[in-house]
């Protein structure tokens, strides 16, 4: 005969961990691509370039080493930082909607200019690894 206080004990751990699966709710795949959008963006604006590449599909990687990627990252001025305006996702694609600030440095004797703009990310689920990557446009 099992005794009364095992039987709570085994009740309550049944009802714990019930309600530990009951709070836990996966992000959805807008959260998680703004996220890696805003990550990528700070690794490029930090000049960590070999942080953003890794944010590039395995596909992208295989054809176009990081000295190649490295080649394709400029700009008209330096980045200050960019905000994510939206992101929409169907199925397994997702297009982000950023604003990127820029300071342009216009030339001798004259001040930089700080500058924003808006451009939009394409990103895709990656079925094999479950990651989200951007879609370069190289």
């Amino acid at each position: 005969m099992i005794k009364q206080p095992v039987i709570w004990g085994l009740f309550s751990l049944i009802i714990f961990t019930m309600g530990g699966c009951a709070e836990y709710v996966a992000p959805h795949p807008e959260e998680i691509v703004g996220q890696r959008v805003k990550d990528r963006w700070l690794a490029l604006i930090e000049g960590r370039l070999e942080t953003a590449y890794e944010y590039e599909s395995p596909e992208y990687k295989e054809l176009y080493p990081f000295a190649d990627y490295r080649k394709t990252i400029h700009g008209v001025g330096k980045w200050q930082k960019t905000e994510v305006e939206d992101v929409e996702c169907i199925k397994e694609k997702c297009v982000a909607s950023i604003k990127i600030y820029a300071k342009i440095q216009l030339g001798m004797g004259f001040e930089a200019v700080e500058s924003d703009a808006r451009a939009k990310e394409n990103w895709i689920h990656h079925s094999t690894s479950g990651q989200w990557y951007h879609i370069s446009d190289h």
